[in-house]
């Protein structure tokens, strides 16, 4: 039986066979932008990190990065580029870190990484990442907007971002970016969202 979304061999497959289609072996432009506006020195959580472009860039500005892949191949690309930057890599599943990380985070920042979740799923993933934010804790994604079927990538629309993180978070900024990648132009959403108060 082949390997689903939900398991770590299906992912490491994918980065066996090459460069996997999201990667672009760089940070995504409006991420780099809205990061540069951002005061350093926080702690940020970088789930679904694949090679984890993101998460070295946030590094080299000063945060205190730990990002999560369940890939294996994701996590060891990302430890090779990493150096001695001060970044932590975990190969774990995301769904794993409510209890062990509970309000830890001051910031998280996903890229593609909703997509890549079953329909199914993605009540708990806000879940879980309203979990290891502390309080008034922040949310920035670049969500890529895709009518896929079965997936993944898995259907996200606005109306999904909305559906599955409004419970949770209040949704400061959400809209098309300008400066996306080339090709991926008014199939993106960056959404800027924080923490609600119990």
């Amino acid at each position: 039986m082949s390997p689903t979304p939900r398991e770590p061999a299906y992912w490491q497959a994918v980065y066996e066979e090459g460069n996997p289609g999201w990667d672009k072996g760089e940070p995504a432009p409006p991420l780099a932008r809205v990061l540069g506006q951002v005061e350093p020195g926080l702690a940020v959580l970088v789930p679904g990190c694949g090679f984890g472009h993101e998460a070295l860039l946030l590094a080299r500005q000063g945060y205190r990065v730990t990002a999560v892949d369940f890939a294996p191949a994701a996590i060891a690309g990302l430890r090779e580029r990493a150096g001695t930057l001060p970044l932590t890599a975990l190969e774990r599943d995301l769904f794993s870190l409510g209890e062990e990380f509970s309000g830890v985070f001051d910031l998280v920042v996903e890229h593609t990484c909703f997509c890549a979740i079953p329909m199914a799923m993605r009540d708990e993933y806000a879940r879980v990442m309203a979990g290891v934010l502390g309080e008034g804790g922040q949310f920035l994604g670049l969500f890529y907007e895709t009518d896929h079927q079965p997936g993944p990538p898995f259907k996200t629309t606005r109306e999904d971002i909305e559906r599955h993180f409004s419970p949770l978070f209040e949704i400061l900024h959400l809209s098309r970016p300008l400066d996306s990648f080339a090709g991926r132009e008014d199939k993106e959403w960056l959404a800027l969202m924080r923490k609600r108060t119990p």
